[in-house]
């Protein structure tokens, strides 16, 4: 589901400049800023995370596809260590 984000008190300006460069690349206001805050998003550095994120998603893609079948996990009960 994609997040709302409500921008209040953008003076004048900076709105008028918006609507001009939406204007500019045929779409609405809205298109405008979701395409500024995309390009914005994608220059920044990724994170560990999302590099660790990305490389299990491309392995499991990989594995799917060269027809691997992960087994079930079972489940153990849980032990105490220390008494």
């Amino acid at each position: 589901m994609a997040a709302v984000i409500t921008v209040r008190n953008v003076n004048e300006r900076t709105q008028r400049a918006l609507k001009h460069r939406a204007v500019e690349n045929n779409r609405s206001l809205e298109a405008e800023i979701r395409s500024i805050l995309d390009e914005v998003a994608r220059e920044e550095k990724p994170t560990n995370a999302d590099i660790l994120f990305d490389a299990l998603a491309e392995f499991g893609r990989a594995a799917n596809e060269a027809g691997f079948v992960f087994p079930e996990r079972v489940y153990e009960e849980q032990r105490e260590v220390f008494s």
